[in-house]
């Protein structure tokens, strides 16, 4: 699972990418949006805690998932009864997701290699992706960057999240 001491190390080594002289944004932005999608899954992984899994059922379920931005907005809506992404940020972060969701043309250049993106182009996306997940601090399902309490109540089966998590 991805841990607050991970996605922290992860961000480190993004913020050290874009602020290199001369920044590198292609390494910026790979490294940035690999800590996005750990700060996604554990976004769900708070999610599922919340709904009465444990992290451990969480973990283990979300294993085979893929992570884009839409495939997680689907996700986290059918985990959390019908809640939206977006209406579930703080105010500040609801203002960002727009780019955070452009980020992923990028990405999918990038990954498939069907053309050169502008190191500048690359590194303002990356900042606001950072930036985004800074805000998230302030989620109501928690901050994504805390551990969280070893002790849970298991309210709830595995096979019930397995078969949530194969439908979203």
């Amino acid at each position: 699972m991805h841990n607050p001491k991970y996605l922290l190390e992860l961000k480190t080594r993004a913020e050290k990418a874009l602020n290199s002289e001369p920044p590198d944004g292609l390494a910026g932005f790979t490294l940035t949006w690999t800590f996005w999608e750990a700060v996604q899954r554990r976004m769900l992984i708070l999610a599922c805690k919340r709904e009465g899994w444990t992290v451990a059922q969480a973990d283990k379920s979300l294993v085979p998932v893929r992570y884009d931005n839409r495939s997680f907005t689907r996700l986290y809506k059918t985990i959390t009864s019908g809640q939206n992404w977006e209406e579930s940020l703080p105010l500040p972060a609801r203002k960002i997701w727009p780019a955070i969701s452009q980020a992923m043309t990028l990405r999918e250049r990038i990954i498939h290699g069907t053309s050169r993106t502008g190191d500048i182009r690359l590194q303002a996306a990356a900042w606001k992706i950072l930036h985004f997940a800074d805000l998230l601090r302030d989620h109501p399902l928690g901050d994504p960057f805390k551990e969280l309490p070893n002790r849970a109540r298991k309210t709830r089966t595995d096979e019930s999240l397995r078969e949530i998590v194969e439908k979203g």
